[in-house]
């Protein structure tokens, strides 16, 4: 796997874990509010708005995980050097190739060049 893979993995398994955190924490939170609201029904305006203050920063976790996960996906630091390995190697391959290609059409004019000569020796 390369280092694509990994960051969308990486992208992918933050935003699960984020969201089923966030959601648990959520539901614990308008649980427990609304368990609150019913031994208290005259305290239900401020137990409402601290339940709603609570719910506002754990959804900015879960905001804060998919700017990560897009920070991984789009801005990855890590992808343009795993690039240009790729394109490095792509490029030995090919002068690799262009030298066996000179390698062969030097044998090739130094068998040409023999040729008349071993024709000439034989009349």
């Amino acid at each position: 796997m390369g280092i694509l893979e990994v960051s969308i993995f990486a992208a992918g398994f933050a935003m699960a874990i984020g969201s089923l955190m966030t959601g648990l924490g959520q539901g614990l939170t308008a649980g427990k509010a609304v368990e609150g609201i019913s031994r208290q029904p005259e305290a239900a305006g401020k137990i409402q708005g601290a339940m709603i203050l609570a719910l506002a920063f754990i959804e900015s976790i879960a905001i804060y995980v998919l700017a990560i996960a897009i920070i991984i996906l789009f801005a990855n630091p890590f992808t343009a050097p795993a690039m240009s390995v790729e394109k490095a190697k792509a490029e030995v391959e090919v002068l690799k190739l262009e030298l066996e290609k000179t390698k062969l059409e030097k044998e090739l004019s130094m068998v040409k060049a023999a040729a008349p000569k071993a024709e000439t020796k034989k009349k």
